[in-house]
């Protein structure tokens, strides 16, 4: 069986130059809010988000097919978080990314962490010519 691999890097897309992927590699994304918790890019894994700050801008995070383990053991390092297209969550759900953490990943579960895709008026923010928003 195959699964979405997704690999966080350390940067903004305006930060990075990364070169294009090659086939096979993957893609790039950019634009994935975490919501109920944030990411931490220098430490690179999951982090208790800050008060009145609901949502958090990932990095560039590398999507790219892989093979899932044969004996179905999970990582207990990973949070395999889910991706919504939308806050409504519910029918929008995409795949579930892997996200670094040090705390239990049961603890991001009864969070109720995930990403979203499409935050309305945050992911507004990232548009070309406007102003680089403070994202932690």
């Amino acid at each position: 069986m195959l699964t979405i691999q997704t690999d966080v890097l350390k940067k903004l897309y305006w930060e990075a130059d990364l070169p294009p992927c090659k086939e096979g590699q993957g893609a790039y994304v950019f634009g994935l809010q975490a919501e109920g918790a944030r990411w931490e890019a220098a430490a690179g894994q999951l982090e208790e988000s800050r008060p009145k700050r609901p949502f958090s801008v990932l990095p560039v995070v590398n999507c790219r097919a892989a093979v899932l383990p044969a004996d179905g053991k999970v990582d207990p390092t990973l949070y395999m978080c889910p991706v919504y297209k939308t806050e409504s969550r519910g029918a929008t759900y995409v795949f579930t990314a892997q996200l670094k953490t040090k705390s239990p990943p049961q603890r991001w579960i009864l969070a109720g962490v995930a990403l979203i895709l499409d935050v309305e008026g945050v992911s507004d923010a990232f548009a070309p010519g406007k102003e680089v928003p403070i994202v932690n």
